[in-house]
């Protein structure tokens, strides 16, 4: 079973990775998979160089992350052509993974859960939410960056929010507001998994 965790930056969906991770199970951080993957594999690399640019790589030595970023924010249709060539490869690593996952259970954090497509292959999925003032004020303080900056960043995730309701039937609402326990949540639902 593949269980992905997600939820907009400052909701805490990296809090109930950990509760998940402390309570036994395998966690990958698809962000950090994603970047190792990237890193790693020559396939990825050659074709982000002959798919995207070969300023970024040569296709044996690691990708430039700084040209890349650049050339991905600036073109939309190489941030999608990205997108395939590593979000398929992602996919690709978590189903081996999840078949060969000790406990039978597999989760994914990933804060692009409906846009890199990996929605579409978990068996459920947590979603993190919490009240914006409070995403707010997590993504100030952890970050250290401007209200300004922050409102931007929980804006920019907002295709995602809407990329989300499709996958509503499978998708269970872990509430991270003050007044509610993450840990009994999270244990009551690995409870109902294991029935």
């Amino acid at each position: 079973m593949l269980i992905g965790i997600c939820g907009g930056i400052g909701s805490g969906k990296s809090v109930v990775s950990r509760i998940v991770r402390e309570l036994g199970y395998e966690v990958l951080n698809c962000d950090i998979e994603a970047r190792r993957l990237m890193e790693s594999s020559e396939e990825i690399k050659c074709r982000i160089r002959d798919e995207i640019s070969a300023e970024v790589t040569d296709g044996i030595s690691l990708p430039n992350r700084k040209i890349l970023a650049e050339i991905v924010f600036n073109d939309e249709n190489a941030r999608l052509k990205l997108n395939e060539i590593v979000h398929g490869a992602l996919k690709d690593f978590i189903r081996v993974k999840a078949v060969s996952s000790q406990q039978g259970i597999l989760f994914a954090e990933a804060a692009l859960m409906a846009e890199s497509g990996l929605a579409a292959i978990c068996d459920s999925i947590w979603e993190v939410k919490a009240d914006s003032k409070i995403r707010l004020e997590r993504v100030i303080r952890r970050d250290g960056c401007s209200e300004e900056h922050a409102i931007r960043r929980i804006a920019s995730q907002r295709r995602e929010e809407q990329l989300m309701k499709a996958y509503a039937g499978k998708t269970v609402v872990i509430e991270n507001f003050e007044n509610k326990s993450l840990l009994d949540q999270v244990t009551n639902l690995l409870e109902t998994l294991k029935k």
